[in-house]
């Protein structure tokens, strides 16, 4: 798949199956980035190239380092997922990632983990 079919196809996914929980969703008709704002007001970018390579980053406020991020941009981390990697809320932290670059995979993961950040967040 290339970049734009895979945020065609998590622009559809999003659409199609989590449409409860997202106010507006947009797929960048120049940039490869789909942006999501999510009814809890936590912000989404989703990006892929044409190198297999990807980022999911979810911001939960304005306030510095209030988000976290799944990639493989880079080989350096220690973690047994290599390069699939996530930086945890904070940015203070990178641990092992269930991601694979693959939209009908992650999308729901990533979904579910900010759903967990914001439950647990709002108690």
């Amino acid at each position: 798949m290339t970049s734009r079919e895979k945020l065609q196809a998590a622009f559809d996914l999003i659409s199609r199956k989590y449409n409860n929980i997202v106010r507006e969703i947009e797929l960048d008709k120049n940039r490869p980035v789909l942006k999501i704002i999510l009814q809890s007001e936590v912000t989404v970018f989703i990006r892929y190239n044409d190198f297999g390579e990807y980022t999911y980053l979810a911001i939960f406020s304005p306030a510095p380092d209030d988000m976290i991020r799944f990639d493989n941009y880079d080989d350096t981390w220690p973690v047994s997922s290599r390069p699939h990697h996530f930086h945890t809320q904070g940015l203070n932290d990178v641990i092992e990632s269930p991601m694979k670059g693959l939209p009908t995979n992650d999308i729901p993961l990533l979904l579910k983990k900010i759903e967990e950040i914001t439950k647990k967040e709002s108690n």
